[in-house]
């Protein structure tokens, strides 16, 4: 049974039936009733992947101020990580694999089978660097139509000559602990074996929480060191690099690099990314890949003054410099 959450249906088009009608049913009315709403689930899907297509398309996820269009479905719109992963799976791959919309209408394809191909496929890309073309991914889906999910593992991996790995899972607690699988190949543990054994003088129990807690630890103390550093070095790329392009279509503000000493001040006084939606007031929030952005920039008369500065994720920072260029050609 899936127990994704889904998104609430409105009161105007949500059809309810009383338990009381539904036992009133006869065996073959049940039956034809289930059949009729399943269709109409999968025509509704096609619909929801067209919209997620779009804000993917649009980047509305950065207007409304979420780092990705995952973070956009599970924080904004109300699905579950599985439910919101899948679905962008498909949406992405419906930009390859025009039929894959009927497919999924006529449920000759489901979304396991969908997020199947696309892991497989980061996969082959991340570690051969090279990309799968369109006309593959169509073939691919034509022979998983149809198929079983297990069938289609076959299928997945002999294409792309690799063997299917089992995903890391993570499971909460009533204890709110959380129970990590994950499945190593015989040479990951070899190392990490020795890495415990390595380990024994500090940690005599050699328990793989306390392993992977002071690894933890050690890895957070040292990023701390250098995490200002980093930052300030990634900014004033940014900041050179935006420079560089200003120039290039005759701004006539010169922009002066701002001093390590103010960019340390602004990481630390904003931690996060500050991108804000000026309609729900939602912040980003995201400490992923955190550079320094101008809020009035450079070219409009803006200074290098920590009023005037800001954190912002790599992804809102491009979407900002976007908007900023537009309306400096206007």
């Amino acid at each position: 049974m899936n127990t994704d959450k889904e998104p609430a249906f409105t009161k105007e088009n949500k059809q309810t039936t009383t338990p009381f009608s539904i036992r009133k049913l006869t065996n073959s009315d049940l039956d034809l009733n289930l059949k009729k709403l399943v269709v109409n689930e999968r025509e509704l899907l096609v619909e929801l992947l067209k919209h997620i297509a779009e804000v993917d398309r649009r980047k509305l996820h950065l207007t409304f101020a979420y780092p990705s269009l995952f973070e956009y479905l599970t924080k904004h719109i109300g699905y579950s990580n599985g439910s919101a992963q899948r679905r962008i799976d498909a949406a992405r791959l419906a930009n390859d694999v025009v039929q894959l919309g009927s497919n999924l209408e006529t449920g000759q394809i489901n979304l396991s089978q969908v997020t199947l191909l696309q892991k497989a496929i980061r996969q082959v890309q991340i570690e051969s660097g090279t990309k799968i073309n369109a006309s593959t991914k169509v073939e691919l889906i034509h022979e998983l139509k149809g198929k079983t999910f297990s069938e289609s593992e076959i299928i997945v991996s002999k294409a792309f000559d690799l063997q299917i790995k089992t995903a890391a899972k993570t499971s909460h607690q009533q204890d709110e602990s959380v129970r990590f699988e994950v499945t190593l190949t015989k040479e990951q543990f070899q190392k990490i074996e020795q890495m415990r054994q390595l380990l024994s003088n500090s940690l005599p129990n050699g328990s793989w929480d306390q392993v992977l807690e002071f690894l933890a630890d050690k890895v957070i103390a040292k990023n701390e060191k250098i995490n200002l550093k980093a930052n300030a070095i990634n900014s004033n790329k940014l900041l050179k690099n935006k420079s560089e392009q200003m120039n290039s279509i005759n701004f006539q503000h010169a922009r002066s690099a701002v001093k390590k000493s103010i960019q340390d001040e602004i990481f630390l006084r904003d931690e996060v990314c500050h991108y804000t939606d000026k309609v729900t007031n939602h912040k980003c929030g995201s400490k992923w890949n955190l550079n320094l952005d101008h809020i009035k920039p450079i070219w409009a008369g803006g200074t290098n003054d920590p009023d005037n500065l800001r954190v912002l994720c790599a992804n809102h920072n491009r979407h900002i410099y976007k908007q900023q260029t537009c309306t400096q050609n206007l």
